[in-house]
């Protein structure tokens, strides 16, 4: 072999060599470099130590060995939905939370928890769970014990008159729940709960709606009870204050014929006679106002004797 082929043998292995090295640094160099997006986690781990090494929370790019690998965790607010269409039978990502409630009805309960990972606790919160399924493992089991223990104290008919005080103890109990709960090492926050639906047995919900419905009726007699009551004691009322009124009236015209008679006797110096034809008078004036015809009997003397009639016309006027 001449001098100039050992020469390029010896540049094209030392070109090869510089490639290799070129790839294996760039394999090495993007190796090193990590990324974390916008409300993510980076938990760095060492599997050469089995050590967690570090977390870097994003967004943003970091150095690490290249021996090393990361594990995003999201940050961002989850939802944990639980709900069932009785009529299509379609769900939620899990089943409504089946409930007894505390006069053995069965109750099917649709509730939404909107959940974060808190990430100053994600580590130990990875170190618990390293499959990232806390969700299935803690949170769901957790929201199912809550809800039925909440359900349990109310009856089915008082889940319906009284569903934001259940929804306010469901939140207040899983909220301690999950703070109570050492795997979760404190690392999950609950944003908010909403209780969705409370689904009873429809024979339940007819037998409530026809229960409504009588009573109902039944207001709606009643106050039609009260009300031709109301009416009847106004009536009542009004009949007697007439009757108190005209024997007010009586009572002051007898009082004034009275007290007329007793004038006259006094003028005509106690003669009965004067008195009796001014009673007459007074008579026959009241049924002139009153309209109609007044007749006189008249009785003649002598052997033959008789009565005769004399009618006399009243008119207006």
């Amino acid at each position: 072999m001449s001098y100039t082929e050992k020469i390029k043998t010896v540049l094209g292995a030392f070109i090869g060599i510089i490639i290799i090295l070129l790839i294996l640094g760039s394999v090495l160099g993007f190796s090193m470099i990590g990324s974390v997006g916008v409300s993510e986690v980076a938990i760095i781990v060492d599997p050469l130590t089995g050590n967690i090494v570090g977390t870097v929370t994003g967004p943003r790019f970091f150095i690490k060995m290249p021996w090393q690998y990361y594990v995003k965790i999201s940050t961002s607010v989850e939802s944990l939905d639980m709900w069932t269409d009785i009529k299509t039978g379609q769900r939620g990502e899990w089943p409504a939370i089946v409930c007894l409630t505390n006069d053995g009805l069965e109750v099917y309960v649709d509730i939404t928890v909107r959940w974060r990972v808190d990430p100053e606790r994600a580590t130990e919160l990875y170190v618990n769970y390293p499959d990232l399924n806390w969700e299935n493992k803690a949170l769901v089991p957790l929201l199912r014990e809550t809800v039925r223990n909440i359900v349990s104290n109310y009856t089915a008919i008082e889940t319906i008159e009284k569903r934001a005080e259940i929804s306010q103890k469901i939140t207040q109990s899983f909220i301690i729940s999950i703070k109570n709960e050492r795997s979760l090492a404190g690392a999950i926050s609950v944003e908010g709960i909403d209780l969705r639906n409370i689904e009873l047995p429809p024979n339940f919900k007819n037998a409530v709606e026809q229960k409504l419905a009588e009573q109902q009726q039944k207001i709606a007699a009643q106050f039609k009870r009260e009300r031709i009551l109301i009416e009847a004691n106004a009536t009542a009322t009004s009949k007697i204050l007439e009757a108190l009124g005209e024997a007010k009236a009586k009572l002051i015209a007898a009082n004034a014929t009275a007290l007329s008679i007793h004038k006259i006797l006094e003028v005509a110096g106690n003669n009965t006679d004067i008195a009796e034809i001014y009673l007459t008078y007074t008579l026959l004036k009241e049924l002139v106002s009153q309209g109609g015809n007044v007749y006189i009997i008249v009785a003649s003397g002598g052997k033959e004797g008789g009565i005769q009639v004399v009618p006399i016309p009243m008119g207006k006027g």
